[in-house]
């Protein structure tokens, strides 16, 4: 009797073999810690709030215009524009490309060419969808206000500091 090829390789050597995800995966993993030992690894910045507690990972209700998350101490509020909306998933990669120009032109005022120059910083496709999910992005964040907060207890007193900021000033997109 005839099997498949594949059937009998699984049944034979299944401890082998994996999946296409996970050797993409494994691929990704070897490439980041060559680049670590070699000294050629790209950095990114983030702003601490944004480590510390994040976004929502999918895109919330449209009438949703406030998002809160808690980390221990930590607490971020986010209230959205009414006409964008709430940032969320990849919104965060605006938040990253932005603080890490900020980093490496040692400015609070960032300058770039073009959403394009984003684009290849996170190996994206270039075209004409990517173009508006970035102008939306934009959008979302710089309509948002955050609010972070953290309380450390301290054994005489409790010490609460918060700040309330908006991560865009102004924006040409």
């Amino acid at each position: 009797m005839l099997a498949k090829a594949g059937n009998l390789l699984r049944e034979q050597h299944g401890d082998l073999l994996i999946s296409r995800y996970r050797l993409k995966q494994a691929e990704g993993i070897a490439l980041v810690r060559s680049n670590r030992e070699g000294g050629k690894q790209p950095l990114a910045f983030a702003s601490r709030p944004f480590v510390l507690c994040g976004l929502p990972i999918r895109r919330p209700p449209i009438d949703q215009l406030l998002f809160e998350r808690r980390n221990g101490n930590f607490l971020l509020q986010i209230t959205g524009h009414p006409q964008f909306g709430l940032p969320f998933g990849q919104d965060r990669l605006v938040l990253l490309f932005l603080a890490t120009l900020a980093v490496r032109q040692k400015s609070q005022v960032v300058q770039f060419r073009s959403a394009a120059e984003m684009l290849d910083m996170f190996g994206m496709a270039k075209g004409g969808k990517e173009y508006r999910r970035i102008v939306a992005a934009f959008e979302r964040i710089f309509g948002a206000t955050i609010f972070f907060s953290t309380r450390t207890a301290e054994a005489k007193a409790t010490l609460i500091h918060r700040g309330r900021f908006n991560f865009l000033r102004e924006a040409e997109i």
